[in-house]
């Protein structure tokens, strides 16, 4: 499957558009906001539905506490932040008051990974990937592309239950058409190879394709497969492609410590064993920066990819 079009725009802007039209269709949708529309960009959201709205401060735990209880009266809250005070500072609401009774709670985690790179450190998350699949009952995506964002919040709406996912500021090529869908548990296979498999999730997918058109010109032929649900994860297409490739490589913008890497790994180690090496932030906070730098100082540019997949190949050999 080849991208669709080359125009780069930001997953701000689908979150943006896709909030207004899920307002219209469910009329039980809130939005709670913790003092972020102007940067999440759902001001757009709060100009449509102005009583809908529902401005909370920066209160992050407070405000996943109020949606839970919006969530036990019927009503399908959104509440948006900022991933890292999501993930790290209103966990234990999120956990208890959400997860535990399972309640309809949807949760777009802004601001994910490398290119949060100029906020350093306090703004910058890369452990949420971990820490909300490690949460029981809780559903976890992560989109590629603008379309697969609105397909994952389309889907989210659809779902009974608590959800996570994550939106990158960052400019992407659309890599999907208009009608994309998304399915909880099951990946898209982008292009089709035979000496190495590439599973991404989120934006690090389009370095995998463009890893892949590196490796080709070397005459390595490496099979592109998204994952964008990590949780639940789409065990038999990662296990079909290792076993018809051998090896493999895993990438995201995320901690490589319990993040989709090793989700992945979960279903090869207990099914079918394969060199892999996993592409992502290692043990280390990410430094403030400008964004491609820190691609390239944390290993995870397309160039890195495909050294990291001729590894693997000479190891399977």
């Amino acid at each position: 499957m080849e991208s669709k079009t080359n125009k780069r725009t930001e997953m701000r802007d689908a979150f943006a558009e896709t909030l207004v039209e899920l307002g219209l269709k469910y009329e039980n949708m809130l939005f709670l906001d913790a003092d972020l529309h102007t940067s999440t960009k759902a001001s757009e959201f709060k100009k449509k539905f102005p009583t809908r709205f529902i401005q909370m401060g920066i209160a992050e735990q407070n405000m996943f506490g109020v949606s839970a209880g919006l969530a036990f009266e019927g009503f399908i809250p959104i509440p948006s932040t900022f991933a890292v005070f999501a993930s790290r500072r209103a966990l234990d609401q999120i956990a208890i008051s959400i997860c535990y009774p399972k309640l309809n709670v949807k949760i777009p985690g802004s601001y994910v990974g490398i290119p949060t790179s100029r906020a350093g450190a306090s703004h910058n998350s890369i452990e949420d990937i971990a820490i909300m699949r490690a949460m029981p009952n809780m559903l976890v995506a992560d989109p590629c592309s603008n379309n697969d964002l609105k397909a994952i919040m389309r889907t989210a709406m659809e779902t009974n239950g608590p959800v996570y996912w994550r939106i990158s500021r960052y400019e992407l090529p659309e890599i999907f058409p208009d009608n994309h869908t998304f399915e909880w548990g099951k990946g898209v296979v982008i292009s089709e190879g035979t000496n190495v498999s590439l599973f991404g999730t989120g934006i690090m997918t389009d370095f995998n394709i463009r890893a892949a058109k590196l490796l080709e010109k070397e005459g390595i032929s490496a099979e592109v497969i998204h994952l964008a649900s990590i949780k639940p994860i789409d065990s038999a297409l990662i296990l079909q492609s290792a076993k018809k490739t051998g090896c493999v490589v895993t990438a995201e913008n995320a901690s490589i410590k319990g993040g989709f890497g090793d989700e992945v790994l979960s279903v090869l180690a207990e099914e079918f064993p394969v060199p892999t090496y996993k592409i992502g932030v290692r043990d280390e906070f990410v430094e403030s920066g400008g964004i491609e730098a820190l691609f390239s100082i944390h290993k995870m540019q397309p160039e890195d990819i495909a050294l990291a997949a001729k590894r693997m190949i000479e190891k399977k050999r």
